[in-house]
């Protein structure tokens, strides 16, 4: 089992993306105002890579859990993107590779590869970020967890910490391209984990549940 290949998980790439943090952090920080962090206590609970599961409601939920998560945690994160978004454009392909995405499939044959490739960075020190929403809200609601993360949550045995995001989706809602101005809370809850006999779809639903009580 092996992680994809890609410049965007190298170390200079990793150290790259640091930088960036640090320099556009201050300004992006004027459109999150914050973001606001609570429960980041909940961050010195994990043990070793976890899958980081926030919810999704625009482009701009991965840079504000970046600016939450700080420098410890955000280095050496492999983010989860659909397949198909790698193949809409040259740009939207290295948009989605800086920040240290890799495709995964949520259905059909490739699917057993996708998630081999999430258990490989985990077994390598890597933290994985997993949307369980599967796509971006439309209404900025919280929509139905998929099973897919209870899947790998169960494989591989690993932590898993529940992320909600709030106020994102008035800073650049799905459909918009340009950002305002709004307040943004990142919520960390205490990690879980599958327990002994639970489904995926069962660990999934609870994962869901934890979330929505942030």
């Amino acid at each position: 089992m092996s992680r994809p290949a890609g410049w965007q998980f190298s170390g200079p790439a990793c150290t790259a993306r640091e930088i960036t943090a640090r320099l556009v952090g201050p300004v992006l920080s004027i459109f999150l105002e914050g973001p606001s962090v609570h429960g980041a206590e909940h961050l010195d609970e994990l043990t070793g890579p976890a899958l980081i599961c926030p919810t999704h409601a625009s482009h701009f939920d991965f840079s504000a859990l970046r600016l939450a998560l700080g420098p410890k945690h955000r280095r050496r994160i492999a983010v989860t993107a659909a397949a198909d978004y790698f193949t809409v454009s040259r740009m939207r392909w290295f948009f989605a590779a800086w920040l240290g995405a890799f495709p995964f499939d949520r259905g059909g044959r490739r699917t057993k590869r996708s998630l081999e490739a999430a258990e490989s960075f985990l077994s390598e020190g890597w933290h994985v970020l997993v949307f369980p929403e599967g796509t971006r809200s439309v209404s900025g609601e919280i929509g139905p967890f998929r099973p897919g993360v209870g899947l790998l949550a169960a494989q591989t045995g690993c932590q898993v910490l529940p992320v909600r995001i709030t106020g994102i989706s008035k800073v650049l809602p799905k459909g918009s391209r340009r950002p305002h101005r709004a307040p943004v809370e990142v919520r960390f809850g205490a990690p879980v984990r599958v327990q002994s006999g639970e489904s995926p779809r069962d660990f999934a639903e609870r994962l869901e549940s934890v979330i929505r009580a942030l």
